[in-house]
């Protein structure tokens, strides 16, 4: 088993420099930051994210293409065009803006407690858009305010204990996430959102994740259920989430 690290600025800066170690990352850095470029333009000069821009987002996230495939790419401009330029618009509060991109408009209309009139662009619901695209949306819109909620984050922060769950779907657990990357490690360690993201990412990717599949594969085998069985990052949240319970009960 392994011991559950600290988190502090050393934590970090050797992670995110083991992040950089691997040549495909740079890369992925590449896109990111020209994505980054791109909504920043759309936003200058319409107000909102063009299309093409949120197909670049989505191929980013996903390149299997997944999320693009659910999107209703002929309601675009009423559907999703008028929920972006609200969530960058100042009168929204930070609050609101995860829920404007995953409520559906009665919902939103029936909850959110905004002035008269202010939700009157927004219909029907956002296709295609669970917690993990819309943080991700938020994020490139605004890079130092939203982390992307993905399951390498989620689960190395639930493993260190700073979170209760790793279902990255709930709402109600983005706000915790969120919290604890701004407003306690960012604080605790100095370093910027971008910086502890692509730590948590690394430290999973090396560590975590090969301890998850060694913990299953010998969870397996004493249970007897079969070689061909395998814990992949989209495997059932719940069944990953008991693994690192495993993990976390016996650490060296």
């Amino acid at each position: 088993m392994i011991e559950i690290p600290v988190i502090d600025s050393d934590f970090i800066k050797e992670w995110e420099y083991k992040y950089y170690a691997c040549g495909e990352d740079h890369k992925d850095e590449e896109q990111y930051q020209r994505i980054i470029s791109e909504v920043q333009k759309d936003i200058a000069g319409k107000g909102t994210i063009s299309k093409e821009t949120l197909k670049r987002i989505l191929k980013w996230k996903d390149s299997r293409e997944r999320v693009q495939k659910q999107v209703k790419w002929e309601k675009y401009d009423t559907i999703y065009a008028p929920r972006f330029r609200l969530i960058i618009s100042e009168s929204m509060s930070d609050n609101y803006k995860l829920l404007i991109l995953i409520w559906g408009e009665d919902r939103l209309k029936d909850t959110l407690p905004v002035t008269s009139g202010i939700l009157d662009t927004i219909h029907s619901k956002a296709a295609g858009f669970g917690v993990p695209v819309a943080s991700t949306v938020l994020h490139f819109v605004f890079p130092n305010k939203f982390p992307i909620i993905d399951i390498r984050t989620i689960e190395t922060l639930y493993f260190m204990g700073r979170i209760k769950s790793t279902n990255k779907s709930d709402y109600r657990i983005y706000d915790r996430f969120r919290s604890v990357i701004l407003d306690e490690i960012g604080r605790e360690t100095d370093c910027s959102l971008h910086e502890i993201d692509r730590a948590l990412f690394a430290y999973h990717r090396d560590i975590l994740q090969p301890q998850i599949d060694e913990t299953f594969k010998t969870w397996v085998a004493v249970n007897k259920l079969g070689p061909e069985l395998s814990l992949t990052l989209d495997a059932p949240t719940r069944l990953r989430q008991t693994v690192i319970d495993a993990i976390r009960k016996n650490p060296k």
